[in-house]
């Protein structure tokens, strides 16, 4: 089946990297305090104020740096991830919070950090008090017994991906952003992007996070994944993407997702899993070679669940069509 939260995990996988997080926050964190830290010693945190049962549904992050002045030893930074507005934002930051501050054997700041990439616009500035409605006059007279925090915010919105010094932040950042209006030729830009980050060391994890994410939230269709792919990538590239799809494919975690909403499920019904791997097998073929002829398209129909698997593995390196099928009959 389809990965639940995509979002939440690509943002996760790609922050797991330390060099990734130190200089995305050191850069977002307001400049004075950012100054006041030793970024070389950021390290991420055991993320245990999370419940286990949410745990795979949100991106929180925690890490951890310490004062170089010494004052305070260390500063904790709570990373929080959302895709849309969420009216319990604050309510949820304070749960978070509370458990983090519960947990310090010696009670250290714990600054909060809201990357956000919703369409509607998020507002900036918020405190935990705003979530009370109360008068200004009650306010006050309230302000001093109730918890009351702010947080950074970060809104895509605001920013321009090109300005990052990182290409892999900006290959990161261009993702989500054209996640919003998945546009053909937005979602090429990315893929160059993509192509150039290739070239560097340790690169492939991340743009396999990249290509998962862009499969999971785009509905293309066939020629238009086609269109993305003129001219023609790195073979690095294409072969990373094509490795991509048939590891999804061979998961379950798309079926025929390159074509949109698909009927069959794999959830244990193997009608609707052979289905589901006789589109989404079409779909690479097509992809990759064009038009398939009847031909092709009535032995895709009759073959098992084991052949359709076999051809999806030899579309990875075959050539032409005819070396595909080979053999089989």
């Amino acid at each position: 089946m389809r990965l639940q939260h995509p979002h939440d995990h690509f943002v996760r996988e790609f922050f797991s990297e330390p060099a990734h997080a130190r200089e995305f926050l050191s850069a977002v964190l307001p400049a004075a305090l950012a100054e006041t830290l030793d970024w070389t010693r950021l390290r991420g945190e055991p993320a245990t104020f999370i419940d286990e049962d949410l745990r795979q549904q949100h991106s929180d992050l925690l890490f951890s740096v310490p004062s170089q002045t010494g004052e305070p030893q260390q500063v904790y930074l709570l990373f929080e991830h959302k895709s849309a507005l969420d009216r319990r934002l604050s309510r949820q930051l304070l749960g978070y919070l509370a458990r983090i501050y519960a947990a310090q054997h010696e009670p250290a700041p714990v600054i909060a950090l809201v990357f956000y990439h919703g369409d509607a616009p998020h507002p900036a500035g918020q405190r935990f008090i705003d979530d009370l409605s109360l008068s200004l006059e009650r306010r006050a007279f309230y302000q001093p017994y109730i918890p009351d925090f702010g947080y950074v915010l970060f809104d895509l919105a605001h920013t321009e991906p090109r300005a990052w010094e990182s290409l892999a932040l900006r290959v990161f950042l261009a993702a989500l952003d054209s996640a919003r209006s998945p546009e053909p030729a937005r979602l090429a830009g990315v893929l160059r992007l993509a192509d150039q980050l290739l070239r560097e060391p340790e690169s492939t994890r991340i743009v396999h996070a990249l290509l998962v994410y862009l499969f999971q939230v785009t509905d293309l269709k066939p020629a238009q994944w086609r269109a993305l792919l003129t001219p023609p990538p790195s073979p690095a590239l294409e072969a990373t993407m094509i490795s991509t799809a048939q590891q999804l494919f061979e998961q379950g975690k798309i079926e025929g997702k390159i074509e949109g909403k698909i009927e069959g499920k794999i959830e244990g019904k193997i009608e609707g899993k052979i289905e589901g791997e006789t589109l989404f097998l079409e779909r690479l073929l097509q992809a990759k070679f064009g038009q398939l002829p009847p031909s092709c398209q009535r032995r895709i129909a009759e073959a098992d669940p084991e052949t359709l698997l076999s051809w999806g593995e030899r579309v990875l390196t075959a050539a032409t069509l005819m070396e595909v099928f080979a053999d089989t009959h």
